[in-house]
């Protein structure tokens, strides 16, 4: 799924869904960010972190790039909130510092669940969002914004009070020049802080080491071309940073547990006839 195919030319980046599933989908990728919320019935969810059965409550979350699909479900209910990246580097960028959200939004693989006070709430919510033909905006911030709260009580508490600026900076840093062959020196110094320091509090504060969380925006970034344009694996790599096409390759692989070519054959859309 691309983008053009979910958000509306122009409008916002914030789009819910609603689906039941008798059996089971194909797996799928896409380029934008997915909250999948269960609210009723039975499935499982397949991903390259691996099969997870699912019930009322569960909440997926999927970054860009993230492959997935449902299998024996038994009249599961999903609703899907798709939000782009830019929201969260925009009008919510504040949340990113926040210590429990900002390891969910900056990292992958998550199993989240919601209460059953704030499920009814979410359900409601993301119901209404889905009937409206132009909800406005500020709506569906705030929708996002409780099932991000709702969904804290089932991430890690014991995180300090606030991401240190140092670990922010550093990570916003690594989004802004993907290409560039960062390494943990420079990125220390740019941030001034001892490398080994920076390392520490990056993997405590955002559940990854600064050069994996890098090879992850590449990776995701990769996963939009492979799918949006005809250039060549070992191009594609070179465009986010991967020179050694061989790396690349394993690197990829590392994120996805697919090659670059077979993600390709699996989740490009089909040319039109």
């Amino acid at each position: 799924m691309r983008r053009a195919e979910v958000f509306p030319p122009g409008g916002p980046p914030i789009v819910a869904e609603r689906y039941e599933l008798r059996s089971g989908t194909s797996a799928h990728s896409h380029d934008f960010i997915e909250l999948a919320v269960v609210t009723g019935g039975a499935g499982t969810h397949v991903s390259a972190a691996g099969e997870r059965e699912l019930d009322r409550g569960s909440v997926t979350m999927l970054r860009p790039g993230d492959w997935h699909g449902y299998r024996d479900c038994r009249r599961l209910i999903v609703h899907n909130l798709y939000v782009g990246p830019e929201v969260f580097q925009r009008e919510l960028a504040w949340l990113r510092a926040h210590p429990q959200l900002g390891r969910v939004l900056h990292s992958a693989g998550h199993l989240l669940r919601l209460d059953p006070a704030t499920l009814r709430v979410v359900e409601t919510g993301l119901t209404a969002i889905a009937d409206q033909p132009e909800p406005a905006h500020a709506v569906r911030v705030g929708m996002l914004l409780c099932l991000l709260g709702g969904a804290l009580a089932s991430v890690p508490a014991d995180l300090p009070a606030q991401t240190h600026p140092a670990v922010m900076a550093a990570a916003q840093l690594l989004e802004t020049d993907i290409q560039r062959a960062w390494s943990l020196d420079e990125l220390a110094a740019a941030v001034n802080m001892s490398p080994a320091y920076l390392a520490r509090l990056f993997t405590a504060q955002l559940g990854v080491p600064p050069m994996t969380y890098l090879g992850r925006l590449r990776a995701e970034r990769a996963a939009a071309l492979l799918i949006e344009t005809d250039l060549s694996v070992a191009a594609v790599g070179r465009l986010v940073g991967w020179t050694d096409p061989n790396y690349a390759s394993r690197r990829f692989r590392h994120f996805f547990t697919l090659s670059p070519a077979v993600y390709r054959t699996r989740y490009r859309p089909a040319e039109p006839d």
